[in-house]
């Protein structure tokens, strides 16, 4: 099989604490190094191993990126630098049990964005509105409900909303008040 006609495998390597210390590769049924482009889940050292081994096979490492770094722009467009961080930091869409991939979602910013007032900086929004702390994947059918007020609701606001907790999951409030906690293993409804 050609190299143009082989399986592109995209990994993005996560390197915990772990994986630069535990050299056993058959300790605790070995170590999560890397998330396949398109899928939730992790794989071993040794999956990785085996796609490099393979002629059939095309491996794409992305480059490391510390997640915890926070970055941020003063602008409304987002840059492939933050959009990435967003996407590996949560891969699938924030809203109240969606599963989308967020590859394939938009970033919404979770503060609405307020364009800066250059002839008079105290009533424009503020710096680095645009940043890895106030951005979260919503496919586009979430964002267009997220955005755009309902017909119905009881609270004060019609429309869904949502705030981003300090350890990154969200707590989602509808249009009818009912809220829902968010995070990376799924929704729980926190209101009866």
């Amino acid at each position: 099989m050609t190299r143009s006609m082989a399986r592109q495998v995209v990994l993005h390597v996560h390197l915990a604490e772990a994986a630069l210390t535990d050299l056993d590769p058959n300790a605790c049924g070995g170590v999560d190094l890397a998330r396949v482009e398109k899928t939730r889940s992790f794989v071993l050292a040794e999956q990785v191993r085996e796609w490099c081994r393979a002629t059939s096979t095309q491996v794409v490492v992305k480059p490391v990126i510390d997640l915890r770094d926070q970055v941020a722009v003063d602008a409304y467009e987002i840059p492939d630098r933050i959009a990435e961080r967003v996407r590996l930091t949560r891969p699938t869409c924030v809203f109240p049990h969606c599963t989308r991939p967020a590859r394939g979602c938009d970033l919404d910013h979770g503060d609405e964005y307020v364009p800066p007032d250059p002839n008079h900086p105290c009533d424009g929004g503020p710096p680095g509105q645009t940043s890895t702390m106030n951005l979260a994947p919503l496919c586009r059918r979430h964002h267009r409900v997220k955005t755009h007020p309902s017909l119905s609701g009881t609270g004060p606001e019609r429309r869904w909303r949502y705030r981003r907790l300090p350890d990154g999951s969200f707590v989602w409030t509808s249009p009818h008040d009912q809220q829902y906690l968010v995070d990376p293993h799924g929704t729980v409804p926190l209101s009866a």
